[in-house]
């Protein structure tokens, strides 16, 4: 076994390992501060990429405010409009569209028939009206078969046979019919829009 032995004094073998006790510590500030140093050039950076994102989206947001802006006008006459509609509407009320409805019935009445009476009265405050047509024709069938067409018109309900009896009109069978219905309203004047504001 050998064993070293220094012949060096004691002031200098401890000036030596101050030396490497020193530059240890030298090398551990100088890892510490390449460390400290690279993550303030990483926040530095990131700091800079957010800066110019941020600025980015202020220059987009002005320019969607200045649109806006320009737009706020046509928003006031939308709303205008809107409002004069409603007006126009609530004057208007729902009446049905007679001509329609007229043109309608005269599809929907048997060619044999013969119409005695027709009589429609609507208030529009209610918003509802009633319907009544008499007349005659040659048979049940013919009575049955012009109600379901009469069924079918959108603008009435309810529709009900009051009297259907068989009768004779100069010397002529024939049956006279009675009919009640209800009238749906109208539709408005001005139908509201899809989106808007």
């Amino acid at each position: 076994m050998q064993e070293n032995v220094s012949l060096l004094p004691p002031e200098i073998k401890k000036k030596r390992i101050d030396e490497k006790k020193q530059g240890k510590l030298i090398r551990i500030f100088l890892i510490v501060f390449v460390i400290i140093l690279a993550g303030y050039a990483f926040l530095l950076v990131s700091s800079l990429f957010a800066r110019s994102e941020l600025q980015a989206l202020q220059e987009e947001r002005d320019t969607v405010e200045s649109q806006a802006a320009e737009l706020a006008e046509y928003e006031e006459l939308y709303n205008r409009m809107n409002e004069a509609e409603e007006l126009i509407n609530a004057a208007m009320g729902r009446v049905p569209l007679w001509g329609e409805f007229l043109k309608d019935m005269s599809r929907a009445i048997d060619p044999d028939a013969a119409l005695i009476d027709l009589s429609v009265s609507y208030e529009d405050n209610d918003e509802a009206g009633s319907f009544n047509m008499r007349g005659w024709t040659y048979t049940h069938r013919n009575v049955a078969d012009m109600l379901d067409r009469v069924r079918e018109l959108e603008q009435l309900e309810n529709l009900r046979c009051r009297v259907s009896v068989a009768t004779a009109i100069d010397q002529t069978d024939a049956v006279e019919f009675n009919v009640d219905a209800g009238i749906r309203p109208g539709p408005h004047f001005f139908e509201p829009e899809e989106g808007g504001s």
